[in-house]
This record gives structure tokens, C-alpha cells and sequence, in this order.
């Protein structure tokens, strides 16, 4: 935060100067919001834990002649070629199993004995469902005037009734849900932001809409984002849903907050991505971020995958038409997932579900090396094939690569503009990444007066736009260029995605000096809702470490809290900071210089 607002005042102007917050923040006036693709954490400053809740909205559909649209829970699984990544996939299962036969499980150097799938299909294949009581109180059944549905609300829609419902889940492998099918332009899935958000206020929270001119909200965005989508969360928060301040802060850097770290990589897994960020002194490191398209929803499509191999006694599990199915799923790798190799041989579980008809049903079934097979899928990346073989890796983009009309500093607009003392718009200088990087431009209120456009009959008679358009398409192609080759730094010769621990030593290595690089691979932060799987960090540290030269120091750890929501309490507690003062843009702020103050305001490099 000090680094943003001192790299400003060194150019020799004035930047926009703020306003008196007047009476001191109420810290239960203070809402924090932190959106995933999968659940929303949304709660007051001064509450112990957030309200966590699905990230989706469901509408009663009036037409039924169309197919309604149902946004998946879960990852897809990949059908263009399913034959083959069948294949596939029992290709690199049997490769995980030897790998696994060579660890060692205790101090007598034994070797570890798997319990084969055909062994346990056997007992699993005998296993019927044994109906019981049901384990929670009765649940009323959906009147057909609910138009809207929320939560649970959805999560306990089976196949038939989800077919009366348009489902939308506003984020999706951590940025905006943007598509082309019903529901999906980016005014929609804003609107689908605001009615959530809203519900969880009013509903949840207690908190009327009409109050939220007196209340404050911090937003939870990524450490990789699209410019313009921040515009349009700091829109869609004060002047849509009326808050009265605002300030953005990425999770990475929350989440240094909330583990009480000054520094670190933070390795946030989510529902449907995983984030990879370098922070010291409260700044992301630019080049050293990334967000690979694999989460925990992967994993489980990995461990049904696994578990049908071994013969799955609910043979009726449809992830994809079946939002319950789905939810179970997720259940199932939260409780029977882990990475202790010295566990080993056949299991006994149980699972309860609730069937279309009502009646609780308790399933039993053996498993074996199989919850320890799907979450090594984030060290084996093959075995995620299913969910897609082609998977983006996506870097912060530069600033002209993300060109947004209606910012009058954006770095297209500056190319294409002069000053009024006679320079030509082919003079001016195009930014790059390294000035990006340590400076930020300061914005007066009169700035807006000295930028004029330069005309074609204001150019010179002996310009040439020929050359003008060639040489923007060359600028175009060496960004292109450029972009590509920081991709490539995450993916294998073949093509394939990096594992993860390949890809948080490739994030580190690209910072700047050799001492931050030793107090990354020193501090290694492992946070998201999919990084609860028991002795994940003991593996991810061992990988690491063996890849390594000697002499170097690797820690990974996990804070000793729900490690979904470190992030969200780093944000509260930088809510209330004496140096977030400066951070907050009040509405009246945002109507009058729109992104020139978020330019000016935000913790981080724009």
C-alpha cells in the first residue's frame, strides 16, 4: 500500500487528494465480499466467520420450449474425445498405482501393499443401499411460486426439478462467467452478482438494502484480472447496490493478512483454478503470479472416476444433470481424500444421500489407493485430462493488451493522443512492462483538459498511415509474442500443464533477486477450499524439495484456520487498518473520476 501511494507523488503532480471520511468507520458497518467460482464468503467486518454460501442463482423459467441452462457445479466432463481419454486416463491410473507401490511406510523400509480395484468392486458391487431415518429435520418441498432459488435451495434440486430452472453460477475458473448462451453477457452476470450478493445481505445477514448507504464493503478480487471487470465490480457496488465506500484488495494479498505473514507464496486451490502469487511487503509480484484452470471440482470428477473403477455402489451418481450428485461428490473428497502413503490397503466408508423420492439412504463401500489417487492429479496433470485436455494459463496482461474505452489513461488511448504543444501521437513513447511496474501514473482533475486528439488532417502531409498501421501491427504481434512466452513458463514440452509444484517453482523463479527467491521458497502458503485435504502440504513440501539443490530451505504450511477463509479475514482486518484510510473511494469519488481514482487508490500496481 505505501509503495502504490509514494510511486505517485514522485512524478511532480498532484494526485487526486482524499476525501474526509468524516465520522471514523464502524467496523459492523464494514462488509467484506470474497466471490469464487463455487461458494460465496460474504459477512461484517466484525464477524468471527463469514457467511458461506453456494455462488449461484436459479430462475423459474415462464418458456419451456427452449432447453433451460444449467451452469455445472462441477467441471464437465471432456466428451469430444471420451474414448480416448478413457484411455488414456487408465494409462496414467496405472502409472500412479506403481509410483505409489514405491513408497515407503515405515521405518522398516516396507513397501506399500495396494488393494487391487478388481478386489474391491468384489464387496462394493454386493453393496445395496440401506434405507434410514432422515439425519436433519424434514424440508418442505419447493412451491412452484418460488421464482427465485438460492443455496440449498438449488443444491437440493434433483435431476427433474432443476428442468423447471435457468441455473447460473456468475463465476467460473475464477473470472467472470462471460458466454454466449442464455444468461451469459457480462450485464447479466452482473445482475446475477447483485441479486446473490443482495439476498445474502438482506436474507442471511439482516441488513436492508436501503441501509447499505451506510455501510462500506471491501471486495475480494484476483491476484490476475481483467481491468475491466474491476470497473465493473466498483460500479455494480457503490452506485448499483448503494454502498457508501469501497475498496478492492487482491486474495493473495488479503491472504498474507490473515496468516499474519509479511511475506510468502501464496497458493490459493479453489473450486475450479489454482493461484500461484509472490507477495512481500503487501505488493503481488507482477511476474511472478499465474492462475492455472484446475481446482478441487477436477479432483472430484478424477475420484468418481477412480471409485466406478472399483465398482461404486451408486450406480445412478449423474454429476452432470444432478446438482445433488454433484454436491456428494465434493463431500466424498473432502472426507476420504488424503495424501498419507502410509495408508494403504482396503477401507471401509459410508455415505448418506437423500433420493428424488425423499428417503435417506446409507451407502457402504470399500476403497483402496484411490482417495489417495485424486488429489495427486495435481502432481499428475494427465489424470485431469477428463475435464479437459487443453487448459489456459493465464498471467496478468499487459495494460495494452487490456485496452478499456472508457479509461482516458488507458495505454491505447495515450498512444493515439498528443499534448497540446505539438506532439504527435507516433512520438509518444509506448509504456512497457518494466515502467508499468514501478511507476503509476498520478491524475489531477485538470488533466483532462490537456489531452487532445490528434486528427488525421492534424497529421503532418509527409506522415504515412501505412506505416502508422504497420507499425501497430507489429506492436500487436510482439505482445502476442510476449504474452505466449510468459505462458509457456507453465507448460510442458508436450503441451500439458504443469504440475503444481513445478508451476510454484517456475512462479518463484521469475522474482527479481535471489534473496526474495529464498524467502518465498521459505514461506509457501497454502490457502483456497480445495487445500484441505489432509497431508497435502507435507507432499506438496517433500516434491518440492526433491527438486531442489541442496542447502535450500522449503516450508509449506497451512494457517491453523478454515484455510477457505484466510482470505476473507485478511481483508477484514486490513478494513480496519489506519493505513486503509486512504484506500476507500466513497461513491461520490467513483461518479465524478471513475477509474482514474481506482488508478490512483488501489493497494495495487494498475
Amino acid at each position: 500500500m505505501q509503495r502504490s501511494r509514494a510511486s505517485s507523488t514522485s512524478s511532480g503532480r498532484a494526485p487526486l487528494t482524499a476525501q474526509p471520511l468524516g465520522q471514523p468507520l464502524e467496523v459492523p458497518k464494514i462488509i467484506i465480499i470474497h466471490p469464487g467460482s463455487q461458494h460465496l464468503r460474504i459477512g461484517r467486518a466484525a464477524d468471527l466467520n463469514p457467511l458461506t454460501m453456494l455462488h449461484a442463482v436459479a430462475y423459474r423459467r415462464r418458456q419451456t420450449l427452449d432447453a433451460p441452462h444449467h451452469d455445472p457445479l462441477l467441471p464437465p466432463l471432456d466428451n469430444v474425445h471420451a474414448d480416448r481419454l478413457q484411455l488414456e486416463f487408465e494409462e496414467q491410473r496405472l502409472a500412479v498405482s506403481r509410483i505409489l507401490q514405491h513408497c515407503i511406510v515405515d521405518e522398516q523400509n516396507r513397501l506399500r501393499v495396494a488393494t487391487p480395484p478388481q478386489q474391491l468392486a468384489h464387496f462394493n458391487r454386493s453393496s445395496a443401499a440401506e434405507k434410514i431415518p432422515s439425519p436433519m429435520p424434514s424440508e418442505e418441498m419447493q412451491s412452484d411460486a418460488v421464482d427465485v432459488l438460492y443455496d440449498e435451495q438449488i443444491l437440493r434440486l434433483n435431476a427433474s426439478d432443476a428442468l423447471n430452472y435457468d441455473i447460473h453460477f456468475p463465476i467460473r475458473r475464477g473470472e467472470l462467467n462471460v458466454h454466449g448462451q442464455q444468461g451469459g453477457s457480462l450485464q447479466a452476470t452482473l445482475s446475477h452478482l447483485e441479486r446473490i450478493w443482495c439476498h445474502a445481505l438482506e436474507q442471511r445477514l439482516g441488513i436492508p438494502r436501503r441501509e447499505l448507504s451506510t455501510h462500506s464493503a471491501v471486495l475480494v478480487v484476483n491476484d490476475v484480472y481483467v481491468r475491466r471487470h474491476l470497473r465493473e465490480a466498483m460500479t455494480l457496488l457503490l452506485q448499483r447496490m448503494g454502498f457508501q465506500r469501497c475498496f478492492l484488495v487482491q486474495d493473495s494479498v488479503a491472504a498474507t493478512y490473515g496468516a499474519g505473514v509479511g511475506y510468502g507464496c501464496v497458493v490459493d486451490i479453489g473450486a475450479q483454478k489454482t493461484s500461484i502469487a509472490c507477495i512481500e511487503d503487501g505488493i503481488s509480484q507482477l511476474d511472478a503470479r499465474v492462475r492455472l484452470d484446475y481446482g478441487g471440482g477436477d479432483i472430484d470428477q478424477v475420484l468418481l472416476m477412480l471409485l466406478r473403477k472399483c465398482g461404486f455402489p451408486y450406480r445412478e451418481c449423474s454429476v452432470h444433470k444432478s446438482y445433488v450428485d454433484a454436491q456428494l461428490l465434493d463431500d466424498l473428497k473432502e472426507r476420504f481424500c488424503h495424501l498419507n502413503a502410509s495408508v494403504c490397503g482396503a477401507q471401509e466408508k459410508h455415505f448418506t444421500l437423500r433420493q428424488a423420492s425423499g428417503q435417506w439412504v446409507r451407502y457402504t463401500l470399500q476403497v483402496g489407493d484411490e482417495v489417495i489417487m485424486a488429489p495427486l492429479a495435481l502432481f499428475h496433470t494427465e489424470l485431469l485430462n477428463i475435464t479437459g485436455k487443453s487448459r489456459a494459463v493465464h498471467t496478468q496482461q499487459s495494460v495494452q493488451e487490456q485496452y478499456d474505452c472508457e479509461d482516458c489513461f488507458d495505454a491505447e488511448y495515450l498512444r493515439e493522443t498528443g499534448r497540446r504543444n505539438g506532439v504527435r501521437a507516433v512520438d509518444l513513447p509506448m509504456p512497457n512492462s518494466n515502467m508499468l511496474k514501478h511507476a503509476q501514473v498520478p491524475i489531477t482533475a485538470d488533466d483532462e483538459e490537456l489531452l487532445i486528439v490528434v486528427d488525421q488532417e492534424e497529421m503532418p502531409p509527409n506522415s504515412n498511415s501505412n506505416s502508422n498501421s504497420q507499425q501497430q501491427q507489429q506492436n500487436q504481434q510482439q505482445q502476442q509474442a510476449s504474452s505466449k512466452s510468459n505462458n509457456s513458463w507453465y507448460y510442458n514440452a508436450g503441451g500439458q500443464v504443469v504440475p503444481l509444484d513445478q508451476a510454484i517453482i517456475r512462479a518463484i523463479g521469475r522474482c527479481g533477486s535471489y534473496e526474495t527467491r529464498r524467502k518465498m521458497f521459505g514461506a509457501i502458503l497454502l490457502v483456497g477450499s480445495s487445500a484441505k485435504m489432509r497431508g497435502l502440504a507435507a507432499w506438496l513440501e517433500q516434491r518440492i524439495c526433491q527438486q531442489m539443490p541442496p542447502g535450500h530451505e522449503v516450508n509449506v504450511f497451512l494457517k491453523g484456520m478454515d484455510v477457505g477463509m484466510v482470505a476473507w479475514k485478511g481483508a477484514a482486518i486490513m478494513s480496519v487498518l489506519e493505513s486503509a484510510r486512504e484506500l476507500w473511494i466513497s461513491q461520490r469519488e467513483w461518479q465524478r473520476y471513475g477509474l482514474r481514482i481506482l488508478r490512483e487508490r488501489s493497494p495495487f500496481l494498475w
